[in-house]
């Protein structure tokens, strides 16, 4: 598809976005045969098919009964995924609560709340900060017949279940990259008052949560690209705090000049509010929109290898894929981390580990890489 006719499509996708968001109809926009693919293929790339069936119903528009009724019938099991994600929560916090381990509810299980119908806001897995004793987390989620797809590799313990359950425990906020120390450290712990001293649920303020949520879009953006959901996210978010007076920016920007994030706070942010209060863009806004339109809901693998080669070469970028820097090792690998003669023995682990659960997706990047090209800048 052209640039030109990728851009119209884009732009009517968003406009209709725009008008669910502020509550407006408009009977005359028409989804029809010359643009519902590309509508629903791009929903599908950023998880807002939910959504998008929820703008086409509400705002009154000109599309088929068919194309409703298909996307009406993915809403509703997309209210059944909520409701069975619910219900396994629920037993979770009751569990931690018992067990007196602190957590906090992170990322999407605090945005929905912010959408008028939080069954629109789509999300892949739950994802739970906790303080207290890993084992005991994952004999719950063991007994209840989970796999445990990971444990001790990351920052965070990964527990699935089928039909789509899926729980990311997170034993620190943000991964060990070796490129991101500032945000590391400074999320090291969560900010005084968001965790309980005891037992239970901690909360972020509403102030502490957007400088959190913000290094996490950061995070996603930086390295592979983020979606159009994060730009629904930010927007929702501002506006319901606007109506309510409950941001305090100057305490915001202080905090986010501590891990470097200010510029971008106010480009994701601005970016947002002008997308969706349907405000012209200027070209270097443009340029990120496309980026982003382009990224899906998680960013591409092909982003992040681009990103990869542009700053380190092919060779270094490859390298640097096979044997991570030294802090990596501290959640990946913590007995290579203790003992460094060990970390030889952790390259085979990660090489086994390669080969036998991650195949299809080395290949993918081994792919990526041999046609990349330094000079290229995608």
């Amino acid at each position: 598809m052209e640039k030109e006719t990728y851009l119209k499509y884009l732009k009517d996708y968003l406009h209709l976005i725009a008008l669910y968001l502020n509550k407006k109809e408009e009977p005359s926009f028409k989804i029809d045969e010359s643009n519902i693919n590309f509508f629903v293929n791009l929903s599908k790339m950023h998880s807002l098919t939910a959504l998008f069936y929820k703008a086409a119903k509400d705002t009154k528009v000109d599309i088929k009964e068919e194309y409703l009724k298909k996307l009406e019938e993915y809403y509703f099991a997309n209210v059944q995924k909520h409701v069975l994600f619910e219900q396994e929560r629920k037993e979770l916090l009751k569990y931690l609560w018992l067990n007196s381990i602190s957590y906090i509810q992170l990322k999407g299980l605090v945005l929905k709340d912010y959408y008028d119908d939080p069954y629109v806001r789509e999300f892949a897995d739950n994802d739970i900060y906790f303080k207290g004793n890993d084992e005991v987390v994952k004999k719950f989620f063991v007994e209840r017949g989970y796999k445990v797809e990971l444990f001790r590799k990351s920052n965070h313990d990964v527990y699935l279940k089928k039909p789509c359950l899926n729980f990311e425990m997170h034993r620190a906020l943000f991964g060990e990259t070796g490129d991101n120390d500032k945000i590391v450290n400074y999320f090291a712990t969560p900010k005084a008052g968001a965790l309980s001293s005891g037992q239970g649920e901690g909360v972020y303020s509403v102030n502490n949560f957007y400088v959190y949520f913000t290094a996490h879009s950061y995070k996603h953006f930086h390295v592979a690209g983020c979606g159009l959901r994060t730009l629904i996210d930010y927007y929702i978010f501002l506006k319901k705090n606007q109506e309510n007076d409950t941001l305090d920016f100057k305490y915001i920007n202080k905090e986010l000049s501590k891990i470097d994030l200010v510029d971008f706070s106010n480009q994701i942010s601005t970016l947002s509010l002008k997308v969706f209060d349907e405000q012209e863009l200027n070209e270097q806004e443009l340029e990120t929109l496309l980026f982003i339109a382009s990224s899906g809901t998680y960013g591409t693998l092909e982003n992040r290898v681009s990103k990869g080669i542009k700053e380190k070469g092919k060779v270094g970028y490859f390298f640097s894929r096979i044997f991570p820097l030294y802090r990596f090792y501290k959640s990946a690998y913590p007995w290579a981390y203790k003992v460094p003669i060990l970390i030889p023995i952790a390259w085979l682990c990660r090489c086994f580990r390669v080969l036998f659960k991650n195949r299809k997706h080395a290949a993918s990047e081994l792919k990526m890489i041999s046609k990349s090209r330094e000079e290229k800048d995608k």
